[in-house]
Order: C-alpha cells, then sequence, then structure tokens
C-alpha cells in the first residue's frame, strides 16, 4: 500500500510535467527518471504523518468509516499527508514545512540528534533453529518446517539506510521531494491516492 501523490493543472487536471526528467524516488519509480510531478511514497511511514497533522485543521479531511452493500457507511473526520489534496503546490509548502518541523521536533533529542526508538519484528527460524532472509509470507509459501519468534530491537530514527523502513528520517524525504516539486509548479493542484 502506498500514496501515490502527483500535481495537476488546475483546469484540465492533466498530470503536470517538468522539462528535464527528475529522479525523485518512493516506493515506485520511473527507471532513468520522469518529467511528471508525482511521487509514490510506501504507506510505512504513514504514522509519522498522522501524527505530525493530528488536530491541524489544514489537514483535516473526510475519510469513508467503513461500507455496506458497496455504499459508504458515514465519514469522520482524519488528518495526514491527504490533507494537502486539493490545494495548490504553493498552499502546501507552509504545511509540508510545518510537517517536517514537527517530526524532527518529535524525533530529534535537545542537541538536534536523532532518537532511538524500540521496535519489533517477526523473525522466521528454520527446523534447526538458525534464524532465515526469509520473511514471514515466504516461509508460509515455501516447503520448510519453520518457527516465527517476535524479536525487539533499536533503530535510530535518523536511519536511512532502507527505504522501507519506518524512520522519521526516511518519512521527511517525501516531504521535501514534494516541497521541490510544488516551488516547480506552485499553481499545480495535489491529487492522490
Amino acid at each position: 500500500m502506498s500514496y501515490d501523490i502527483r500535481l495537476v493543472d488546475p483546469v484540465t487536471k492533466e498530470p503536470l510535467h517538468t522539462k528535464v526528467n527528475h529522479d525523485m524516488r518512493g516506493g515506485m519509480y520511473a527507471m532513468g527518471g520522469t518529467t511528471e510531478l508525482w511521487l509514490n511514497i510506501t504507506w510505512n511511514y504513514a504514522h509519522y504523518y498522522y501524527e505530525a497533522t493530528d488536530g491541524d485543521k489544514r489537514f483535516a479531511h473526510e475519510e469513508v468509516t467503513g461500507y455496506t452493500n458497496g455504499k459508504p457507511d458515514g465519514m469522520k473526520t482524519e488528518y495526514g499527508i491527504r490533507g494537502i489534496y486539493g490545494k495548490t503546490g504553493a498552499e502546501s509548502i507552509p504545511m509540508l514545512e510545518d510537517m517536517i518541523n514537527k517530526i524532527e521536533s518529535t524525533y530529534k533529542d535537545e542537541n538536534g540528534e536523532w532518537k532511538t526508538a524500540r521496535r519489533k519484528r517477526r523473525v522466521v527460524y528454520d527446523e534447526d533453529g538458525y534464524r532465515t532472509k526469509m520473511d514471514v509470507y515466504k516461509a508460509a509459501r515455501s516447503n520448510i518446517k519453520y518457527t516465527v519468534k517476535t524479536e525487539e530491537y533499536d533503530i535510530s530514527e535518523g536511519d536511512t539506510s532502507n527505504y522501507w523502513t519506518d524512520t522519521a528520517a526516511n518519512a521527511l524525504r517525501p516531504l521535501y521531494q514534494l516541497i521541490a516539486m510544488a516551488r516547480i509548479r506552485p499553481d499545480g493542484i495535489w491529487e492522490g491516492d
């Protein structure tokens, strides 16, 4: 799951493009770059975005609470990165900058150093008790006998060594990329999902 966010023309609603390729990458990206002002962001970072925007009316948007027989049950107010949808690039810049500041102030200490977080992960062990590199889903599809254990580990919120890891620093990179796009076409309108 991910967010697919792009700037579109305010009149035609067609995706906006740059004159030359850019190589801003997210979870999915175009090999060799693209001219489209588009970014795919993994949902792994969503909790940072929800936390940074919670209660900020600029980010409020309505979400369907559920469906019955294919029809929406109701709506509730949500916050998060989707709050930029429908806004111009120019309107979104201060919003995105505020998200960045909020995430940094939450996940950096008073000296500006990234805090350490305690996390849990599921680890697969083979029948001999050796840890494997398989994830739980691959192990389930294989014909090996395995055991899954939950382990705790520490990680720096500043770790950017793996795009998919939910760290504060990883969550910031797409926000900076969206600001760059918004500066290229401040008249564009954000669309997503």
